[in-house]
């Protein structure tokens, strides 16, 4: 399916220059693949400081692109000041030292990430393209894990996960461990996108094709075992994604000219909607299922609806209390009340789903203006990857809003496999042509 051009991009980038880049990004792809199912969190945590010193030590450019992202960066300075300002002013500090504990482990990922990235010579995004049969390979093999594991038999899913959470269907999530659903969904969205940037560049207008049909089977199979193991999130990121990596990476002309374009796709996506619709009259449970985790909760979203401490609206309506409760609007109370880990913390101020939800966490813990500080800080970077020559106001709040989006279901601030694939998507969103000149 492939041709030569692309098992020529597919070649292990491993130079005697780079051998220890080479190294630490294969250790890099295993963290986010493999750390959740394993466990051992020390070992990993261990093996991401060794490469990250190994590198600031090796070579003078990731110093010094390291230390000019932080620096050179305003939000960095917000987010410190409010940060010490929420410690000093908050009424607790019982769970201070864990919290900064977990957000260094996800600050160290994001730095990994900068400095495999700061080297134009190294290209990391080609060498990302050049294991393109191993993420694969995880891929479906996640996907073939979570189908059995909706089964119900327990496939793969450790008795301890199930004393913590008993609830069996957020344990369904293939290799990426106890309640791991959205940090499938997150590598899903980076497959996809990962997937859809190779196929573009398959010379063979056959391979393309058969490309393309692999991406859209692989991405039903999995929206169809979300219906199963209750992951409705990712039916709102797979069609989000897919909108940002068109738009962030398109020029100003290109997007009229792609446009133009659309118009020859429009009687394909009349087929897709009727065979969607036929699709959902022939398999009742998922239109049923729709009809209750989708569009239901975007009801209650739209309308602020609360649901107490059921549902998963509830982790959007943790911030909304907050900012009605007074601490939201100021420094919170404080960053060391509570856990920002679920397993630590269990309900806090009646939430079953508090540590749930990034926007919900730091909304309450550290106040409104840290959230958005910590958003802008880690959208500086996000924007840094996709490497555009010339900057854009819209691009850098279609980053900004998609993060804020991530933050409403997902504890990306302080899961580091969630933070991992998500700087990746946008590494790869990036365009490649304007990286090369941009170096």
């Amino acid at each position: 399916m492939i041709g030569s051009n692309s098992d020529s991009r597919m070649k292990l980038r491993i130079s005697s220059n780079y051998i220890l880049e080479s190294t630490f990004s294969f250790y890099l792809l295993l963290y986010g693949l493999l750390s959740g199912y394993f466990g051992r969190g020390l070992f990993w945590f261990s093996g991401l400081l060794f490469f990250m010193i190994l590198l600031l030590l090796n070579k003078s450019i990731y110093r010094q692109a390291l230390l000019s992202s932080l620096f050179f960066n305003p939000s960095f300075y917000a987010v410190f000041f409010l940060g010490c300002a929420s410690i000093i002013l908050g009424s607790g500090r019982q769970y201070l030292s864990y919290n900064l504990g977990c957000w260094l482990k996800v600050l160290v990922v994001l730095f990994s990430i900068i400095i495999l990235d700061s080297n134009p010579k190294y290209d990391f995004r080609s060498v990302l393209k050049s294991y393109f049969y191993l993420l694969n390979f995880f891929w479906i093999a996640n996907l073939i894990i979570v189908s059995i594991q909706c089964t119900g038999n327990g496939f793969m899913i450790k008795p301890e996960w199930l004393s913590h959470n008993s609830l069996y269907e957020d344990h369904c999530s293939g290799l990426f461990g106890a309640s791991g659903t959205h940090r499938l969904s997150l590598f899903s969205v980076f497959m996809l996108i990962y997937n859809l940037d190779f196929a573009k560049d398959i010379p063979s207008s056959h391979q393309k094709n058969g490309m393309y049909i692999y991406i859209f089977a692989t991405n039903i199979w999995m929206l169809y075992i979300s219906t199963l193991n209750d992951n409705k999130t990712l039916f709102a990121l797979l069609p989000v994604y897919l909108l940002s990596y068109y738009l962030i990476s398109a020029t100003n002309e290109a997007v009229f000219s792609r446009l133009k374009k659309f118009v020859k796709f429009v009687p394909i996506i009349i087929l897709l909607i009727v065979g969607v619709i036929i699709i959902l009259n022939v398999v009742p449970t998922l239109a049923s299922f729709i009809q209750t985790h989708i569009v239901e909760a975007g009801t209650q979203f739209v309308t602020l609806g609360k649901s107490g401490s059921r549902g998963s609206i509830e982790r959007i309506t943790i911030a909304l209390d907050a900012l009605q409760a007074g601490y939201g609007w100021a420094f919170g109370k404080g960053l060391g009340v509570a856990a920002i880990s679920e397993s630590q913390s269990g309900n806090y101020l009646g939430y079953r789903h508090f540590s749930m939800s990034s926007i919900g966490t730091m909304t309450t813990l550290g106040g409104i203006w840290l959230y958005l500080a910590v958003c802008c800080f880690y959208v500086h970077f996000f924007y840094q990857f996709i490497k555009l020559q010339k900057k854009s106001f819209a691009r850098w709040l279609l980053c900004f809003l998609l993060l804020v989006g991530l933050t409403m279901y997902t504890p990306i601030f302080d899961t580091p496999v969630s933070i991992l694939w998500t700087c990746l998507a946008f590494v790869v969103i990036g365009n490649k042509d304007a990286a090369a000149n941009a170096s």
